[in-house]
């Protein structure tokens, strides 16, 4: 592995240059640094939604790191990895059992993890105001991204790509939406969506990531 190229290769993908994807796909040896940067990706992901949380704040609740570095940063990060593996493998399960056309697993890994760089944009949802904004983004651009990914790697026709990555991004999307609200254990802006307050329940609500606060509860207008 040559973090070098790995380096220059991102470059290139963040100036939207996908012919890097064509490189990855006939490079056995990018296995790994294809994995690395879907966990990089995903570990600055949980990094910007702990800062989120710790910067919206609540009158009450502060934040409670040592359940968010475990929901969020650490089991987070892992099952963001396992579950962008379920997508791969629904993808090619759909594009070779379904459509019937042909596809290299271990190439469609390697591309897929290159496709998940845009991912790391979710660490700016700390900016207040846009954070929203930023994690759809990065969720989308991510997509994007895989899809070219996907097509890199085979011959079939463009419908059968996007309906084929879309499946396999759905199942990702909707287990990590059930995650976050139903225990905390999501990264991104999955937190951000499935947990506002405004929504009255979820995770924040639940204690998963914030702590009472008692000496600044308001009860009755007298402050504890």
């Amino acid at each position: 592995m040559d973090p070098n190229v790995m380096l220059l290769r991102l470059k290139r993908l963040a100036r939207l240059d996908t012919t890097v994807f064509d490189e990855v796909r006939d490079d056995a040896r990018e296995l790994i640094p294809s994995l690395l940067v879907v966990v990089v990706s995903s570990l600055l992901a949980g990094v910007g939604a702990w800062l989120w949380l710790a910067l919206v704040g609540h009158e009450g609740l502060k934040i409670d790191f040592g359940n968010v570095f475990i929901k969020i940063i650490l089991v987070g990060t892992i099952f963001n990895v396992v579950l962008w593996g379920f997508w791969v493998a629904v993808t090619y399960a759909v594009l070779t059992g379904y459509f019937k056309e042909q596809c290299d697993i271990q190439a469609l890994f390697r591309t897929m993890g290159y496709a998940a760089f845009p991912l790391a944009l979710t660490f700016f949802m700390l900016i207040p105001g846009i954070s929203f904004g930023i994690g759809l983004a990065a969720l989308v651009l991510w997509f994007v991204m895989s899809i070219y990914a996907v097509q890199s790697t085979t011959s079939a026709h463009s419908d059968h790509v996007i309906m084929s990555n879309a499946l396999g991004f759905a199942v990702f999307a909707i287990i990590m939406a059930f995650m976050a609200r139903s225990s905390g254990i999501t990264t991104g802006v999955f937190v951000n969506t499935e947990n506002s307050f405004s929504a009255g329940h979820g995770a924040l609500i639940k204690g998963e990531y914030y702590k009472v606060d008692t000496g600044s509860i308001n009860l009755g207008g007298v402050r504890n």
